[in-house]
């Protein structure tokens, strides 16, 4: 009996063991992977396994190791009380450590919670490295899960004809069924990515934006929403709506947002606290409308 419990003690520390190491790939993963917006439209994968796999892995064995470290204390509960009562019993500077360990884990708590320093530099850390994946506009998806949209959705959002984009995905040998289909299930059946699909649809571009009369910012939203305004560059936009580089970088500086004719509109957006389209509104009005 004594050896069985003994060896059932030697599984339940191997198990979590293995669970924490699984748990430390996972995380450095999961850590480092891009946004799920970047990770679905390209089929991000690492090691044959996508997002979603790598996060299946990491919640699996985290049930794992919540469920092994209770049974390792519950046969452990014996010398692991008796080994707690002889330190703090014989020393004075084990109850400093326990004080001092709780603290700092609640501060750390505290800090993340309030994205202050020193965990704040983690969170910018992971922020940048999921960011430096966007090499180039295409990349980012139109609006957030795209790849989940049907074709006749994706048609009316982003104001293209669905006739002639069905055409051309057949005539580029891409197997579609109708409208009614996903990028992300055309995608899966034609071994692409939602991204190599989208890019082969052709898609009208807005019409050039008079710069004398201005639009109200619910008339910039309804026109612009949804047509990838956050992976141009300013540029781009500029280009986009007939407006002088110069002209529209003078007009995010009275807002007091600093940009380069390369920037990001999203990142200049995430920058500021604001989104894409605000910027864009600030470009065709000015600060104050």
């Amino acid at each position: 009996m004594r050896k069985n419990k003994q060896s059932i003690r030697s599984l339940t520390a191997f198990i979590v063991t293995w669970a924490f190491i699984v748990l430390m790939v996972t995380g450095l993963v999961l850590y480092i992977v891009p946004h799920g917006r970047i990770a679905y439209w390209t089929h991000w994968s690492l090691w044959g396994l996508e997002k979603d796999r790598w996060a299946w892995i990491h919640m699996t064995f985290g049930g794992v190791f919540i469920v092994a470290a209770f049974l390792h204390l519950y046969f452990n509960w014996k010398p692991f009380k008796q080994y707690i009562a002889d330190r703090i019993q014989g020393h004075l500077a084990f109850k400093r450590e326990i004080l001092i360990a709780t603290l700092a884990t609640l501060v750390l708590v505290v800090l993340s919670a309030l994205d202050l320093p020193p965990a704040s530099w983690i969170i910018q850390l992971n922020s940048d490295i999921k960011n430096a994946w966007v090499t180039e506009p295409a990349l980012e998806p139109p609006f957030g899960h795209a790849e989940e949209a049907s074709l006749a959705a994706l048609a009316r959002r982003m104001d293209f004809e669905l006739e002639p984009a069905l055409s051309t995905l057949h005539d580029r040998g891409i197997a579609v069924e109708n409208g009614r289909e996903t990028l992300e299930q055309i995608a899966r059946r034609n071994g692409m990515t939602p991204m190599a699909v989208y890019a082969l649809i052709p898609r009208p571009q807005p019409a050039p934006v008079s710069t004398e009369a201005k639009m109200t910012p619910e008339e910039i939203e309804a026109r612009f929403a949804g047509t990838g305004l956050g992976r141009k560059r300013l540029s781009e936009v500029c280009e986009m709506v007939g407006l002088d580089v110069r002209t529209g970088q003078e007009r995010l500086a009275s807002a007091g947002i600093e940009a380069g004719p390369e920037d990001g509109i999203r990142d200049l957006a995430d920058a500021n606290g604001k989104r894409p389209i605000d910027l864009l509104v600030i470009i065709l009005n000015g600060e104050n409308q």
